[in-house]
């Protein structure tokens, strides 16, 4: 039997889209910890940072255990970028002069990291981010936070003194598909092919 009347029929109603697509920076957000779960699919993140504004809408940062290479950096390097990260976020959900333990691997630094950022949110205030469309050589169809710090810190940090500065490298609008141009299709087949198809 198909039961139209279930729930999971129903239309994902009026999705929030974080600070109405708007990039840039972001005042009053809050943060949340989520861990991967068992019903995630095996190549999910293991932990996602979630800011939500005002009105609910969300973006979110990712995070893997590093564990391999990239074709662009070694383990070595890809550990010290998402150290500086969680540096990052560690200081300014507990103040910079907060003493973070050591490491034995990468994925007790991940792992122990976000366990002292989820036990520090609750205490914490709200947040001010800088959110962008990635870079200008990368740019992305989604909103997210700034992918290298600074690109967090508490709303008790006057916005004279903020170092939450926007630069050359923000992507501040959308990734857009590119329109395909007016006319005949009959034209545009062959222009893109190369001929008749004939």
């Amino acid at each position: 039997m198909i039961n139209l009347n279930d729930d999971q029929f129903d239309g994902g109603g009026n999705v929030k889209i974080f600070n109405g697509g708007k990039a840039g920076i972001v005042d009053n957000v809050t943060v949340s910890v989520v861990r991967k779960g068992k019903d995630d699919k095996p190549n999910s993140p293991e932990f996602k940072l979630n800011f939500t504004d005002s009105t609910g809408g969300t973006c979110s940062t990712p995070f893997w255990v590093v564990e391999k290479e990239t074709q662009y950096k070694t383990v070595d390097e890809l550990i010290q970028a998402q150290g500086k990260v969680l540096k990052h976020i560690l200081h300014t959900v507990y103040g910079k002069d907060f003493s973070i333990p050591s490491f034995g691997s990468a994925k007790e630094m991940l792992g122990g990291s976000m366990k002292l950022i989820h036990d520090g949110l609750a205490a914490a205030p709200s947040f001010r981010i800088i959110a962008n469309y990635g870079v200008p050589s990368y740019s992305k169809a989604f909103i997210q936070p700034r992918s290298w710090v600074p690109f967090m810190e508490t709303m008790s940090v006057d916005i004279a003194e903020t170092r939450l500065v926007l630069g050359d490298l923000d992507c501040l609008t959308r990734l857009t598909k590119d329109e395909i141009p007016a006319g005949n299709a009959d034209d545009l087949m062959t222009t893109t092919s190369g001929g008749d198809w004939d």
